[in-house]
């Protein structure tokens, strides 16, 4: 019937409902006096119609495994919610927490500051002392960065470092990581903060021609004191694609291992390993690159305070939060997720700052207004088997930081569906119009963001299931079917999804 067309299915439905339930409850009493049960079984039966006729279609999901909430931005309205207020581990859709947490606590401009101090003397050109590297826990401080650091050296006429590095690890000290990952021991996802943490702690290796028809492999940072068993053949045919795909390399016994076929293709292209402790890739890193650009400086390595007296050198700041931050969600970068959550809980030693920053990021929501009952926070980047949140604490905080004065920034972070960061080759059908963090681990798969067409909206599905990885493709079908649904086949009855 037309004059129903401006009502919006919801309300129609909670209308009926109500309705339903009257109608119900008379026929109800009046049974009594009769004994007519079919009448209340058929009563029953019509008034649980509409609940069958609007139940969210989860396709293969079974529905105690998934945790679902939408809802509209501009009216608040909620179009779907699904055990939104079960208590479900969001893997690295946590991260939005930590973000959100760090642009209301830090601000989107606050930028790291990694210094270099001593308290020697220059005399000619040589640093008469020891140089202290005063760790901030900048979790995307590189080596580029790292040489600008010692130009600023040399720009001070320093050629020659008389005394020793001194890594200061006030900050944080050695951080451990998360139980219950110790067969991921050794992955570049499971590299913990420092204090002194350089380029991920990764050595990045790239192969070159020889001029003989062989390869050479060289690395950065150079590492002239680790020697290299290169066992690499150049092939002539073949595609490049990934380096790693025909480059293997590993390190033991204070080798570098390198082998492979490698196609002419791939020659300049890079890979990384994982293969030092932080404290040791640090140290190389400064010696090598100090001794590249033709200082010098002993091996040795100590670690201590600053003393207080300590003179500036030189000093590095990182980009700005929000940058930072954007790295963070389109790669899913634990380390800077991590990072940035012990940044939260201040100075001091890793647990101590743990625990402040755990408080910090509750004080921040529950300031903001968002319902923490449910929250359990361990490091803040969701490699945690304990971190849990609800569906609705996420919406909460998503439509918090869409109103918040870092709108654009927050949204910014956000992976774009098919097109980049870990939403490349996922959901290409909506486009650009939906902005979702994932969220992957063992038994866990997640997207929590916005679809921003005609209708913005809050988007969060939670999956917690042993078969998690095998229902990947429904999850996204169900997330297709939440932003587009089809129209109401009548004026009456809310329509199926559009699969």
């Amino acid at each position: 019937d037309s004059k129903f067309q401006d009502i919006d299915a919801p309300d129609l439905f909670f209308t009926v409902t109500i309705l339903c339930f009257i109608i119900m409850l008379y026929v109800f009493f009046r049974s009594l006096n009769n004994m007519n049960w079919k009448k209340t079984v058929a009563a029953w039966y019509l008034c649980l119609m509409p609940f069958s006729a609007y139940a969210l279609n989860l396709g293969n999901i079974p529905p105690d495994e998934i945790s679902v909430y939408v809802q509209e931005l501009d009216s608040g309205k909620v179009i779907e919610s699904h055990r939104a207020d079960a208590s479900v581990n969001p893997a690295s859709t946590m991260k939005l927490v930590t973000a959100f947490s760090a642009f209301e606590a830090l601000g989107k401009d606050y930028r790291w500051t990694t210094e270099f101090k001593t308290n020697g003397h220059i005399e000619g050109d040589s640093l008469e002392g020891d140089i202290y590297w005063v760790g901030s826990g900048d979790p995307v401080f590189d080596q580029d960065g790292l040489k600008d650091a010692l130009q600023q050296l040399q720009n001070k006429g320093i050629r020659h470092i008389k005394g020793s590095l001194v890594l200061d690890r006030h900050l944080w000290g050695t951080v451990g990581n998360p139980p219950d990952f110790e067969s991921d021991a050794g992955s570049p996802f499971m590299t913990a903060p420092d204090p002194n943490m350089l380029a991920y702690k990764v050595v990045w290796l790239r192969p070159e021609s020889d001029g003989s028809g062989g390869i050479t492999v060289e690395t950065s940072p150079p590492l002239p004191d680790i020697p290299i068993e290169n066992k690499t053949v150049l092939s002539n045919s073949g595609k490049c694609g990934a380096l790693q795909n025909h480059m293997r390399a590993s390190y033991s016994g204070g080798k570098l291992h390198i082998g492979g076929k490698v196609p002419e293709s791939c020659l300049g292209e890079e890979m990384h390993i994982n293969m030092l402790s932080s404290i040791e890739f640090a140290h190389k890193s400064f010696v090598n690159q100090w001794r590249a650009l033709g200082g010098t400086i002993s091996d040795d390595l100590k670690t201590a305070h600053a003393p207080s007296n300590a003179k500036m050198l030189a000093v590095s700041h990182s980009k700005p939060l929000s940058e930072i931050l954007t790295d963070m969600n389109k790669h899913s970068n634990n380390l800077i997720a991590r990072s940035v959550f012990l940044k939260l809980g201040g100075n001091g030693d890793s647990e101590t700052a743990r625990r402040k920053a755990a408080q910090a990021v509750s004080l921040e929501l529950a300031t903001a207004g968002i319902d923490t009952e449910n929250l359990v926070l361990e490091n803040g980047s969701g490699l945690s088997r304990s971190e849990r949140v609800t569906a609705h604490m996420m919406g909460q905080m998503l439509e918090k930081a869409y109103f918040s004065p870092f709108k654009q920034e927050f949204i910014d972070t956000l992976p774009i569906a098919g097109q980049d960061g870990t939403l490349k080759k996922r959901l290409k059908q909506p486009g650009s119009r939906l902005r979702l963090k994932t969220g992957t681990l063992k038994n866990v798969r997640a997207l929590a963001g916005y679809w921003l067409g005609n209708k913005p909206m809050i988007v969060v599905v939670i999956i917690n299931s042993e078969r998690a990885d095998k229902l990947l493709g429904e999850m996204d079908k169900l997330t297709e079917r939440l932003i587009a649904p089809a129209p109401p086949s009548d004026g009456l009855t809310p329509g199926a999804a559009n699969p």
